[in-house]
């Protein structure tokens, strides 16, 4: 039987005939759910369950009861949070799209009766997604983003100072708002909305965005993603704001940021008719201007 974990952290009431519909297509198609705990004290009053429904909070909970896969119910941020669970795992996820734009989360809620029916017949593959690793001095934790890290400006309305070497040489002094270090897949994010290129998924770099730089000759730039970015900054507030994905820290401004690739990938659940391309073309509204 496939077992699969379900992530959700808020449900709009619109949808709530529709994740109705999913949990009875769930036991339609015998597949075994865990729903995040505090995600089921959501749903709860919404969604009649057929039996005792198992809960996780955390990551070690979903290696005890051996998940196959992770379903994400809600927009891309919601898909970026579940990412979190799932560092240093192989386990594929796919989303369920009740937020607006939908990259990440792409499956419409007509859809998912389709989309179970794809799952327990194996048509799909799984497609992996290259992490940041973030390491900042004086801390040991290590921080990772799926999407990007920003560095931001906090307390101040002056610009930062960031001083980049790449592989230890010299890159440039951004004077900016702020500045994004995005994978493939955070290019059609933060780094898109401040001119940045879009990467194609799986190409192998990272690219490297300023936040409104007061200099017009610096560019977003595009870097192969086997190379280490350090990251200097000066501030007049002594601090700044470090950002990733959906989580913020505060650091002081004689912490330097070094990020690098992770040694593990997110693994991306992606049916036979998925296309990025097409993806594109739909999310951005390529082509929908009559004169094309």
């Amino acid at each position: 039987m496939i077992k699969v974990a379900i992530y959700g952290e808020i449900l709009d009431k619109k949808h709530h005939q529709a994740i109705q519909l999913f949990f009875e297509q769930m036991q339609v198609f015998k597949i075994e759910c865990v729903i995040f705990e505090k995600y089921k004290e959501i749903i709860d009053p919404i969604v009649s369950f057929k039996g005792d429904i198992k809960t996780f909070s955390n990551k070690s909970d979903l290696e005890t009861f051996n998940v196959n896969y992770m379903i994400s119910i809600g927009g891309d941020g919601t898909m970026l949070n579940s990412f979190r669970l799932l560092f240093n795992t192989e386990i594929p996820v796919f989303g369920i799209n009740t937020g607006r734009l939908g990259f990440l989360s792409n499956v419409s809620t007509d859809r998912v009766n389709w989309a179970l029916n794809e799952l327990v017949a194996g048509r799909f593959s799984n497609r992996i997604r290259s992490v940041l690793e973030i390491n900042c001095s004086g801390q040991d934790e290590k921080l990772y983003a799926v999407n990007e890290v920003a560095i931001h400006k906090q307390d101040t309305s002056s610009m930062l100072t960031i001083h980049a070497k790449l592989n230890d040489v010299e890159l440039t002094s951004y004077w900016a708002d702020g500045v994004l270090i995005s994978t493939p897949t955070g290019s059609t994010a933060y780094s898109l909305s401040c001119g940045g290129p879009i990467v194609m998924p799986g190409s192998e770099n990272f690219l490297v965005t300023p936040i409104a730089p007061h200099n017009l000759a610096v560019r977003p730039l595009v870097y192969r993603d086997d190379k280490i970015l350090k990251l200097e900054v000066e501030s007049r507030s002594d601090k700044f704001l470090l950002a990733y994905d959906s989580n913020s820290i505060t650091l002081s401004s004689d912490q330097m940021v070094s990020i690098k690739k992770a040694p593990f990938y997110i693994h991306l659940l992606k049916f036979e008719d998925y296309s990025y391309l097409n993806m594109l073309r739909s999310k951005l509204m390529w082509g929908a201007d009559k004169r094309n």
